[in-house]
């Protein structure tokens, strides 16, 4: 049996893809981008909330880890009074920082997250939002109560840190009523 050369030929030019091809694929992922980085977008200033409110939670045990290894009390100040607010851990007891105290800017979450209640009008005991000045750990690890809010430049989601006197560390979120 001979075999037609042109059948051959044509055969092993088919390898690869078409220029058309590949625009295809390329429209299809432009058209998917417009619909997918609106909602990113919009989604970005909550994940840093989140992110902020978990890092509060996680310097705060540390706070507790530290002042039950040097066995002294450990206080944590809220200032407020900068727009983004910081905290740090007021290891001098003086009640201002001190340069090589422990700082936390809450400007790296950037989104406009800072200290704030967004729209909660109560807590979830029906309280008022009051925001701590301070929270201390004693050399036994338990602590004086107080709550920390924090909410992002939309302000429709709050997250409220907690300190029990257990010296437990309670998050908890708000949308329009508050749940653990």
């Amino acid at each position: 049996m001979i075999l037609d050369k042109t059948v051959i030929h044509g055969i092993a030019n088919q390898r690869g893809i078409t220029l058309v091809e590949i625009m295809v694929v390329f429209a299809l992922i432009a058209i998917l981008s417009v619909f997918a980085v609106p909602n990113i977008i919009d989604a970005l200033p909550n994940y840093r909330l989140k992110a902020a409110a978990r890092d509060l939670v996680s310097n705060l045990q540390k706070a507790k880890m530290l002042a039950l290894k040097k066995n002294c009390d450990i206080e944590v100040r809220f200032d407020t009074s900068a727009v983004p607010g910081f905290y740090y851990f007021d290891t001098t007891d003086d009640d201002t920082y001190t340069s090589g105290e422990f700082r936390w800017q809450l400007s790296t979450y950037k989104s406009g997250v800072d200290f704030g209640t967004g729209q909660a009008v109560a807590d979830w005991n029906g309280g008022n939002c009051s925001q701590a000045a301070s929270i201390t750990f004693n050399s036994s690890g338990t602590a004086g109560i107080g709550n920390v809010f924090l909410e992002n430049k939309n302000q429709d989601i709050c997250y409220a840190v907690t300190v029990l006197t257990s010296g437990s560390i309670k998050l908890r979120k708000y949308y329009t009523n508050w749940s653990s």
